[in-house]
């Protein structure tokens, strides 16, 4: 995606018509980076972004979190801009700087003029106030003289505009002759005619480019020195015809999606080269912007928080993968509790062997029916009887242990379990249940709750996530799948009646699935158990197990984790999940 000159130029074209002459109620600034201001008599806020991979303007619906501090650029925008109003919006052709005229008062209610210009121009963007004389009063980025050896940006400082970049504006294509057009074409040689369109004409972006190449009917990879005349001809009148749309400002803002249905890209023109499955127009530039940039600020926020979960959930089972392998060794130790008794016993009745200063004694295994020799260590320090008695009572110790140390074992593997079936969860979820997961975590004391939030938490109840995936059999029979443990706990202890078929991957995290009813015939069952190892860590492999039985045979044990079930009375089909026969079922 790209903001680009001729983006900037259509979406400043509305703007014209929009904002003109509207006062500036309120200043805003979200984060280090955005600016909102707010115009009075207007529902939407006008959105100035110096992202480094976001820069760009327009109006927006979105009311966004503001800190409780304002930054010191904000507060100087309040000082100079509330109250004022906009006189003008002006872009040098089609660069991509703009530049906001404000008519202002100062603290004698003189008429004084202020400047805010905007350079959206990626790493390097910036917002900079600017008072009459075009001083610069103050800036979002600074630009100290050891960073840029063309310019500073800083308060006091005169403005001077970026680095002139020597492109042809699209509104001034015309006053160039075919001839030399055709010549600055040409000379870009052994360029791919994409970027070379890119690299000559100022406002253009790669995606805009490969489209004019596409209505001349070349290839946007081509080598440009290849274009014959008459394919120069064409390419030229597909130029001037961009240059008169620009020019009389018939923009055809519109959206391309990809095939997950995704917001992929945007340009201020219909691209005949995209399928018409795959764009979506708008009327308005500023429109097509505000959805596009809420929609990726959503899945940006959506990235985050499932990169976290994902990394918590990770280090939880590392810590307890750790925690596994020392109980373990405690566990092998407790085992050889037997042996510390025989010890002790062969010291006790074989004592007249034993002598106190020995580290070790030879002693007949009177348990044994050989009678094999057993080579018992000593301290030397303590007397035979008092060897004997720290090995009984070594032996009591890891007696008593035992027991304990395979119940840690078993809580560990049953957490295990639940952990690594909510990180195959996180592969698999929609955004709408992201928050469900972390809910879920955070009730079981894997997130710390915010002291904020530990009051509320009575009164709040759980945000509802999306319903399970629900698909319809071949034969007709409903099928549901759970994609996160509360799904899952809910679809086979609430949702599901007694009858109805349970399935569930053997041995491996996975999705719980429902067939509604009672006698499922084979081609059903058949789908349905693919479902369960389609929705499982199985999916990539082949004859996959997938136990199934009826929902009643189907429990959860006290104290269990969200999701984590027994069952019995199952049967076990073997299936090898296809994406294709999973998408082919119908889906509810």
């Amino acid at each position: 995606m790209a903001f680009s000159g001729l983006v900037l130029a259509a979406a400043a074209c509305e703007l014209r018509e929009m904002i003109l002459n509207k006062k500036i109620e309120r200043v805003l600034q979200p984060s280090r980076y955005e600016i909102h201001l707010l115009l009075r008599q207007e529902e939407h806020r006008l959105l100035i972004s110096a992202n480094p991979m976001s820069h760009r303007i327009h109006l927006t619906d979105r009311i966004k979190e503001n800190p409780k501090t304002p930054p010191s650029f904000c507060m100087l925008l309040r000082k100079h801009l509330t109250g004022g109003k906009i006189t003008g919006i002006k872009q040098e052709g089609t660069d991509r700087v703009l530049r906001l005229l404000f008519g202002t008062r100062d603290e004698f209610e003189m008429v004084e003029e202020k400047i805010l210009v905007l350079e959206f121009m990626g790493k390097h963007s910036n917002i900079i106030l600017l008072d009459s004389r075009e001083n610069i009063l103050g800036s979002i980025r600074t630009v100290p003289a050891g960073v840029s050896r063309h310019r500073t940006v800083l308060p006091g400082k005169p403005y001077i505009p970026p680095p002139y970049q020597e492109k042809i504006n699209f509104t001034r294509l015309s006053q160039f002759p075919s001839e030399k057009l055709t010549e600055i074409l040409l000379h870009q040689g052994e360029q791919p005619l994409s970027r070379a369109l890119v690299r000559i004409f100022n406002g253009l972006d790669p995606r805009l480019a490969e489209e004019i190449a596409f209505r001349a009917s070349l290839e946007p990879s081509g080598v440009v020195k290849d274009i014959k005349p008459e394919e120069m001809q064409v390419l030229l009148k597909m130029l001037f015809s961009l240059e008169e749309a620009v020019k009389t400002n018939n923009w055809e803002p519109t959206l391309i999606i990809n095939a997950s249905g995704f917001f992929k890209d945007f340009t201020c023109f219909d691209l005949k080269s995209v399928p018409s499955s795959q764009k979506q127009p708008f009327k308005k530039m500023n429109r097509l912007l505000n959805t596009f940039y809420n929609f990726k600020e959503k899945q940006h926020k959506t990235d985050q928080l499932k990169h976290s979960l994902v990394s918590l959930v990770e280090e939880e089972i590392r810590k307890i993968k750790t925690r596994g392998e020392k109980l373990k060794l405690k566990l092998k130790t407790a085992e050889k509790a037997e042996e510390l008794r025989l010890w002790g016993d062969l010291l006790t009745s074989q004592m007249y062997q034993v002598q106190k200063g020995m580290e070790q004694v030879e002693l007949v295994n009177f348990y044994d029916p050989e009678q094999k020799i057993v080579k018992v260590p000593l301290d030397p320090r303590l007397s035979p009887a008092g060897n004997a008695q720290k090995y009984f009572k070594q032996y009591r110790k890891r007696k008593k242990a035992l027991p304990l140390v395979k119940k840690a074992l078993h809580k560990i593997s049953r957490e295990l379990s639940y952990l690594e079936g909510v990180r195959f969860s996180l592969e698999i979820v929609r955004a709408e249940d992201l928050n469900c997961i972390r809910e879920e975590l955070m009730k079981e004391g894997y997130i710390k709750k915010h002291p904020a939030q530990k009051g509320a938490s009575q009164k709040k109840k759980t945000e509802k996530g999306s319903e399970p995936l629900q698909f319809l059999s071949s034969e007709g029979f409903e099928m549901y799948v759970g994609r996160n443990n509360y799904q899952n706990e809910y679809l086979t202890l609430k949702m599901a009646a007694s009858e109805d078929l349970w399935l569930h991957v053997k041995d491996i995290p996975g999705s719980h699935v429902v067939v509604k009813g009672k006698n499922i015939p084979a081609q059903t069952l058949q789908e349905a158990a693919a479902l369960a190892a389609y929705y499982s860590k199985g999916s990539e492999s082949s004859n996959v197990p997938v136990d199934y039985t009826r929902i009643k045979y189907v429990r959860k044990p006290r104290g269990a984790k969200p999701g984590m079930v027994i069952y019995d009375h199952h049967k076990t089909i073997y299936v090898t999940p296809e994406k294709d026969l999973v998408n082919n079922l119908k889906k509810l």
